[in-house]
């Protein structure tokens, strides 16, 4: 179906998935106080980091206050979580790491559930996929022996395997990061297309005879500057200074507010990346969803196993300016140069 066929504008679709996380995640949030948030994405991908700030944005609306604890796969400590929140709930970061395609995340999250097992876990929205029976049955085994599991899907195809392989509730959710609600372009547009394409292990080989338009900018987001962490903590020391209540904060509070100026670094990076171009060709989910915020008309392409087909499939296809996804990088391509030319005729 072409872009100019649909009728749903951006602000009605991301009301509308908004109300759907609410209604999908207000339920587990009765009578709960502290709380833990882990697997920060201390990584440079712009979209696992407008999920972190999605989840922390809804979580503080709900509840009145920030996590009691947080952490990333790499700096968990059971001591310290245990001492935060003695009594509370666990929730796992979202994203597109349930499964075998990125193990070091799905290790910690297996033993999260292995170590606690009287606790609830709320596994945030996932996009579920093992490509290794053996891993699937191996994850079968560990959570299943869990009894308060919660785990939120972002996809039918996810729902479907949770469905039939896991013992814990479900439900399909959203993404997370239509939390963060309508976004304004942040940056002049300074160019006509921009082909956002993976450069990591989900990406699809793409054509390499395919002739790109003259003004089409090939990148990827992976990249940030050197010493974006240093200068992140340095802002939150300063932040913290210059604040007018000047109350002792821990050093839990230190490590979110920290975790909170590198995911918006990040994402505002992402945010001027898209916002620079008329039009994006995208095979990540993220650009797809920031597009969206952004009211950016765009084309998807998917990754290398559905992931985003399957998402747009659930959630987005009603949106005005989206066409896709297509099955190959030359059929955006095209369409792209049909719609110029729809443009000026």
């Amino acid at each position: 179906m072409s872009a100019t066929a649909r009728d749903s504008s951006a602000d009605h679709l991301i009301v509308t998935l908004q109300h759907k996380i609410d209604e999908v995640i207000a339920p587990q949030l009765r009578g709960v106080r502290n709380f833990a948030l882990v697997d920060f994405p201390d990584h440079p991908n712009v979209g696992d980091s407008a999920i972190w700030l999605g989840e922390t944005l809804y979580l503080k609306e709900k509840l009145g206050h920030s996590p009691a604890y947080v952490c990333t796969c790499e700096t968990w400590s059971k001591d310290e979580f245990i001492e935060a929140v003695p009594d509370g709930p666990i929730f796992i970061h979202g994203g597109g790491n349930f499964g075998d395609l990125w193990p070091k995340h799905q290790a910690f999250r297996e033993m999260l559930i292995s170590s606690f097992p009287d606790r609830l876990i709320v596994q945030l929205p996932q996009t579920v996929h093992f490509s290794s029976k053996s891993n699937l049955e191996k994850s079968k085994r560990i959570i299943n022996a869990h009894k308060n599991v919660t785990m939120l899907v972002r996809d039918l195809r996810s729902l479907g395997e949770v469905q039939e392989s896991f013992a814990s509730a479900v439900q399909l959710c959203p993404d997370m990061a239509f939390c963060l609600g309508r976004q304004r372009v942040p940056s002049s547009i300074g160019r006509d297309l921009l082909l956002l394409l993976r450069t990591d292990h989900e990406a699809v080989k793409h054509e390499e005879s395919i002739q790109l338009p003259g003004s089409c900018a090939v990148e990827d987001w992976l990249f940030e500057r050197r010493g974006i962490g240093k200068r992140m903590i340095l802002k939150t020391w300063a932040n913290m200074l210059l604040s007018p209540d000047k109350k002792v904060v821990s050093r839990i509070d230190r490590r979110f507010e920290w975790f909170q100026n590198l995911a918006s670094n990040r994402v505002d990076r992402g945010l001027r990346q898209l916002g620079s171009a008329r039009y994006v060709v995208t095979d990540r989910l993220h650009a797809h969803i920031l597009c969206t915020l952004l009211d950016v008309p765009h084309t998807v392409v998917d990754n290398n196993y559905g992931k985003i087909g399957g998402f747009v499939e659930s959630w987005t296809h009603s949106f005005a300016k989206l066409v896709g996804p297509v099955p190959s990088l030359a059929q955006a391509l095209d369409i792209y140069v049909h719609s110029l030319m729809g443009n000026t005729a």
